[in-house]
C-alpha cells in the first residue's frame, strides 16, 4: 500500500526510490516519492480510519499499514512531505 500510494502521487514525470540498508545498526526500508506534497492538514489525518485524498478512496490502506507494523513491532517514520519536497516512509525492523 505504501509504494502504490507513492506510485499514484507521482503522476506522469515523478519518481519513487525504494531503499533497503541499515541506520544505526538497525535494517531500514525506505520508501521516497517526488509527488506533490502533503500539507499540514492531510498529513495530520494520513493514519485516520476512512480519511481519504483521493476521489474513489477507502481511506484504510494505511490504517491497515499502521496496524500491521505496530503488531510485528516495527517502528515506522514518515518525513518530508512538505508541498514541493519528497515524502519519505521508513519503516524499521
Amino acid at each position: 500500500n505504501i509504494v502504490k500510494n507513492a506510485l499514484e502521487a507521482i503522476g506522469e514525470n515523478g519518481a519513487v526510490t525504494i531503499r533497503l540498508g541499515r541506520e544505526g545498526g538497525r535494517p531500514r526500508a525506505v520508501v521516497e516519492d517526488t509527488g506533490c506534497g502533503l500539507t499540514p492538514e492531510i498529513r495530520a489525518n494520513l493514519f485516520t480510519p476512512f480519511f481519504s485524498t483521493k476521489p474513489n478512496g477507502q481511506g484504510i490502506g494505511l490504517t491497515v499499514v499502521q496496524e500491521i507494523l505496530s503488531q510485528h513491532r516495527f517502528e515506522f517514520s514518515l518525513d518530508g512531505g512538505a508541498p514541493g519536497t519528497p515524502t519519505r516512509f521508513s519503516i524499521y525492523f
